[in-house]
């Protein structure tokens, strides 16, 4: 590439305010308004130096929920979201619960957490404050002014000084935004985001309310979590509005209800479905009955099984194609393995894995392909399926492959 640039191919200067105001020619986009807009104030400064993220949160010493970002903690109905925040908040006020941590203690020594209720009776208000309050070791009823509590289920719906209606919702909205403007938290919680909007399918209205949280989260430079439910039998967030959401945050939680057939326990579990940071590992917890309100208690991962290890693909598939017109047929299960498998787990990644797919779709030769390590599947014998149990004679013109 040439070091010096010929008149021609010589980036034009910018244009100052004069030149700006002063241009007359017609273009083809001015109709729509955007010709007197200004986009200076919105160029980036290079001079600006970068600034780390501040972290508010961490699991395991992995840090997530910046300052100035909105995050999404979304379930099925009962599946342990409001149980998860109340563990986020114990941690904000406490400065650790469990495995998790308030990263910003030096920063942010006193920080405050407001905690907006758009959808729950008052009881169940009161036990999630109390919930908190028993986590942070604190008399449930003392005042505090680090956690401020908004109950905003009631909020009806009013007319403006033209008689003209104004929905629930929306006072929803402006009573959150005015909490917000008024006790200055360091983190907020708004726990039924669906609550402050009328219609969590209209677009317009989904958009700017987003937009609107974006805002509220940089200019006054707080994290702010919202509450949305996942659509019924999936995980998608519910309506455009959760849409909107999932595609603004930089972290989604997910929390899930687990229960034992056997033993009838309930635990529930909490991942991180996205993640503009490190991803944080899964945790489980399970809820005591101590109190009325119920406490949440974090249980230990269970340690990662110790998997299989395989041979190299090619290894595998060098190995396959010597094998596979040893076999004879009809065959059982131990000439099957014999054959198949030197030893337990080979790897293969064979298109659609049609080596292990086939036998096991086609013949039932008892292999499990579900599990994966490191992009290949591994090939595993099951154990549980007797000899006699097979069906494995080769169809009419040669093997079952």
């Amino acid at each position: 590439m040439n070091e010096t640039m010929t008149e021609d191919n010589r980036l034009p200067p910018l244009p100052t305010d004069d030149d700006v105001a002063q241009r007359t020619e017609p273009d083809f986009l001015r109709g729509d308004d955007w010709f007197g807009e200004d986009v200076e104030p919105y160029r980036l400064n290079f001079q600006k130096p970068y600034e780390s993220p501040k972290y508010t949160l961490s699991w395991k010493n992995v840090p997530f929920a910046p300052l100035g970002g909105i995050h999404a903690i979304t379930g099925q109905a009962g599946n342990g979201k409001t149980m998860t925040l109340a563990q986020f908040m114990a941690a904000i006020l406490n400065g650790e619960y469990g495995e998790l941590r308030y990263e910003l203690s030096e920063k942010i020594p006193n920080p405050r957490v407001l905690y907006i209720d758009t959808e729950m009776e008052e009881a169940n208000t009161i036990a999630v404050k109390n919930r908190v309050m028993t986590l942070c070791k604190r008399p449930i009823s003392e005042p505090a002014d680090d956690f401020i509590v908004i109950m905003l289920r009631e909020v009806p719906e009013t007319k403006d000084s033209k008689d003209r209606r104004i929905l629930s919702s929306v006072n929803r909205w402006r009573k959150t935004l005015k909490a917000i403007w008024e006790y200055k938290p360091t983190v907020c919680f708004i726990d039924g985001l669906l609550d402050v909007v009328a219609d969590f399918n209209d677009n317009k209205e989904c958009q700017e309310t987003i937009y609107k949280c974006m805002q509220v989260a940089s200019y006054y430079n707080i994290s702010l979590w919202c509450v949305v439910h996942q659509n019924p039998g999936g995980e998608k967030l519910v309506g455009h509005l959760g849409s909107f959401l999932e595609r603004k945050v930089t972290d989604v939680i997910q929390t899930k209800k687990d229960k034992n057939d056997k033993s009838g326990d309930i635990t529930f579990t909490v991942s991180q479905k996205k993640a503009r940071g490190r991803d944080i590992a899964d945790w489980q917890f399970r809820v005591l009955p101590i109190e009325d309100w119920g406490r949440p208690e974090q249980l230990d991962a269970t340690p990662p099984q110790e998997k299989a290890t395989g041979d190299p693909a090619d290894v595998v598939e060098k190995w396959w194609n010597m094998e596979k017109d040893k076999i004879e047929w009809p065959a059982t299960r131990k000439t099957i393995k014999e054959k198949l498998f030197r030893e337990p787990g080979h790897q293969t990644n064979k298109t659609k894995q049609d080596i292990d797919l086939k036998i096991l779709l086609n013949k039932r030769i008892l292999i499990e392909s579900n599990i994966k390590e490191n992009g290949y599947f591994l090939l595993v014998p099951n154990e549980g399926v007797a000899d006699e149990e097979l069906d494995i004679t080769p169809p009419e013109g040669g093997l079952p492959f």
